[in-house]
């Protein structure tokens, strides 16, 4: 028997199309790039975008900077974190080495094995993003903390 081929961009923006309506919005689709935006809480900027290749739609948070100074500490909480995904909810946290900012991804394959959990991941997503955003936030001004501390103790 032949397996029908999945068009992988329909299925996913039908896939936004349900999540527009459970967030209220006027609209919610791929543009011309197989990409879409949308803003949480005005903290979390949830990407998302379609890699038709792959069969693959990725959502992705940028997190915030790793601090300079503090950035030994910061890849081993990061690498602990990632294992088994303890404290990333099944996403993975990663560095944009260009940038040198944090980031949360999580990939699902096309088709969708359960669409209708689609919603429940995405805001498992966004809480994991912002109790990210919120600990290198935390991180970020301990290190102040203790470059001022050392300034005024040399």
């Amino acid at each position: 028997m032949l397996k029908k081929k999945v068009n992988v961009r329909t299925e996913v923006n039908e896939l936004l199309a349900r999540l527009k309506h459970s967030l209220c919005l006027d609209s919610l689709f791929l543009d011309e790039k197989d990409h879409c935006i949308l803003l949480f809480d005005d903290k979390v900027i949830l990407n998302m975008e379609l890699d038709e290749e792959r069969s693959q739609f990725i959502i992705y948070a940028y997190l915030g900077m790793v601090p300079f100074n503090n950035k030994e500490n910061v890849y081993e909480l990061l690498l602990q974190a990632n294992f088994f995904w303890q404290e990333t909810q099944g996403a993975t946290l990663a560095l944009d080495g260009q940038t040198q900012t944090l980031v949360l991804l999580h990939s699902f394959d096309i088709p969708f094995r359960q669409p209708e959990n689609f919603e429940e991941d995405l805001a498992s997503f966004v809480e994991t993003a912002e109790r990210w955003i919120q600990k290198l936030s935390d991180i970020l001004e301990e290190t102040k903390e203790a470059a001022r501390y050392d300034r005024e103790h040399v």
